[in-house]
């Protein structure tokens, strides 16, 4: 009869029994300590557990906080326990001081902290958090999972959402608060944000119901009406998912599909009107976007598309000797972090390798893989012009820290250690339970905060 209501854990407290004055006999003695040892230890199971105080949501304001993290649903640790479905969100000051506040669940939660305030959401809930307070907003409908969170010139907030049908949901978060959505079925491949464009990259073998204009617009822009055979089968296209033209998303590029052509990012390099993605040419005969997931084999190339032209082109990655840059399941540029230099773009994957890429001669260098310790918990990045930050849970000091590398390939430093953060991401046991440990969804620093890291 373990017990994990909310957020629980062990209070460590012990039991002392009263004996009598006289001594027992031994097998007298045995028999009760074998009666009671199990009855003690389900009492103690079954009996309630301290809670870890969270601070009321409209309560909850900035502050001296200086990051913001978004924990995931609690999993069993055993995976024999149902888990404890609701996210967490905590806003941890320089000395690892927090305030805590429970939402509701949201499988990839995404946080983003900008100079207009700290937005992060959960299914159908969207909340904003300033030096006043927090204001929540109802969604429409159900969000299933964030992609990502993005800042518009204006203030205005762009949040990314999968729906069930395998399309995105775009959620605009006006100046006062409210919330309007739009949806794109088709759209799940390469997404992210130039400008105040929201756009996607996707193939019309996905985007099925755009395929008759995406043919069009090609051959206006090729000069070839198809007649003569030559025209491609299937087009990759770029569609801007915001501000659409009635209940149609705005078509901007169209090229044929480049077979074993993959990515999987939620960003670009964005240039005027040129947007640019690491990208994996693998040497797969088919492969759609959709099916991107870190593990392709192949070279770095760099795709790089002229909205203003609709037009694209490949440039392949080749490091100081000339020869191509390898990636693979070990060593991936899958779902990366990145800011551009001037010309470079440096980037750090999901897995934690980074690189560094000149966006016009295509010339790139591996920089380091940012392994951290990796116990029980993957890694999640924020990066800068001049590192990479990274935060993790260590379960074998019971922290989670924020740490900081530059890209220069330096060792890497601790910024800020949160122990009191680890407790809400490591729920403990009891005698007949394992626990439950939430994942680091995401995190966003202050805005100008470096945590003296540069």
């Amino acid at each position: 009869m373990s017990t994990h209501n909310g957020e629980k854990r062990e209070t460590g407290a012990d039991e002392q029994e009263q004996g009598s004055s006289k001594k027992p006999k031994r097998s007298r003695r045995w028999a009760f300590l074998t009666l009671a040892l199990p009855i003690a230890l389900l009492a103690w199971s079954c009996a309630p557990k301290a809670s870890l105080p969270v601070t009321p949501t409209s309560e909850l304001a900035i502050g001296d906080a200086v990051i913001a993290v978004q924990l995931g649903e609690a999993q069993s640790q055993s995976g024999l326990e149902s888990p404890i479905q609701n996210n967490l969100v905590a806003l941890v000051d320089v000395h690892g001081e927090q305030d805590i506040v429970r939402i509701g669940n949201q499988w990839e939660g995404r946080i983003l902290w900008s100079d207009r305030g700290i937005s992060f959401g959960a299914e159908q809930w969207e909340y904003q958090t300033t030096e006043n307070g927090t204001s929540s907003q109802e969604t429409e409908g159900w969000r299933s999972s964030n992609v990502q969170r993005y800042e518009l010139s204006d203030g205005r907030f762009i949040v990314v959402s999968y729906e069930m049908d395998l399309g995105y949901r775009v959620d605009t978060i006006e100046l006062d608060g409210s919330v309007t959505s739009v949806s794109t079925p088709g759209t799940r491949g390469d997404i992210g944000q130039c400008g105040d464009r929201i756009l996607s990259i996707v193939d019309t073998e996905q985007l099925s119901r755009m395929k008759s204009e995406a043919f069009e617009a090609y051959a206006a822009q090729s000069g070839n009406d198809g007649n003569d055979g030559a025209q491609p089968e299937v087009l990759s296209v770029v569609v801007q998912l915001n501000d659409r033209d009635g209940d149609t998303p705005r078509l901007i590029g169209v090229a044929p599909m480049i077979d074993g052509l993959v990515s999987g990012q939620r960003e670009f390099a964005c240039e005027g009107d040129v947007i640019t993605m690491p990208s994996v040419q693998t040497g797969d005969s088919r492969v759609v976007r959709v099916l991107a997931d870190g593990g392709e084999t192949g070279t770095m190339v760099l795709e790089r598309w002229d909205l203003s032209t609709g037009q694209r082109t490949i440039i392949p990655v080749i490091d100081e000797q000339g020869n191509p840059i390898e990636v693979n399941r070990d060593r991936s540029i899958f779902d990366y972090e990145g800011v551009q230099v001037g010309d470079e773009y440096r980037f750090i994957s999901e897995g934690g390798d980074a690189f560094a890429v000149d966006l016009r001669s295509g010339r790139g260098r591996y920089l380091f893989s940012y392994s951290g310790t990796r116990i029980n918990q993957r890694m999640v990045y924020q990066v800068s012009e001049t590192g990479v930050y990274a935060l993790e849970g260590r379960r074998e000091d019971h922290n989670v820290t924020l740490s900081y590398r530059p890209w220069d390939g330096g060792a890497y430093r601790d910024v800020i250690t949160m122990d009191k953060l680890a407790d809400y991401v490591w729920l403990e046991g009891d005698i007949l339970s394992s626990g439950h440990w939430r994942r680091i969804q995401s995190f966003s620093l202050r805005p100008g905060w470096d945590g003296g890291a540069q």
